[in-house]
């Protein structure tokens, strides 16, 4: 049981990485967070849901995580500024490397069981990170999002 958290924590922590990788700049052609949705290209509108309208990214060039596992990376925006990003895996390949990533950027998560699924959270000077994964499907999400842009309450 010991060894199977540790890989977990070492996948999610390599899928985070990437895929803040992707979502926080010039690498493989990222949108960078906070830009104006008018500046983006190549995303189609999926839906809107809480305010934020959500974009599914129809051409991704391979890097980072989508260099070891095939993903689904949806954008949100809120007041049309980039403001989420989710990245899915339905079934991944190498978990332990995808959380090796992660750990390495930002560290130890804070780490919840819940409903099956395995909860990692990190919280950045710029950046809240969800990571869920289940063990039983190797299915994996992960959600950053922009915290200058998260509604004050």
């Amino acid at each position: 049981m010991k060894k199977y958290t540790l890989i977990c924590v070492a996948l999610m922590m390599t899928l985070m990485l990437a895929a803040v990788a992707m979502a926080q700049g010039k690498e493989c052609n990222a949108i960078p967070w906070g830009e104006q949705l008018t500046a983006v290209e190549q995303i189609e509108y999926s839906h809107t849901a809480d305010g934020i309208r959500y974009y599914k990214v129809t051409k991704v060039e391979a890097c980072g995580i989508s260099k070891i596992e095939d993903t689904r990376v949806t954008y949100g925006f809120r007041e049309n500024k980039l403001f989420t990003t989710i990245v899915e895996i339905e079934k991944a390949k190498d978990l332990k490397k995808v959380i090796s990533i992660v750990m390495d950027k930002y560290g130890l998560p804070d780490h919840k069981k819940d409903q099956g699924w395995d909860i990692y959270k990190w919280d950045t000077e710029t950046l809240k990170i969800k990571l869920k994964s289940q063990y039983s499907t190797d299915r994996i999400k992960i959600g950053m999002y922009y915290k200058p842009l998260i509604p004050k309450e």
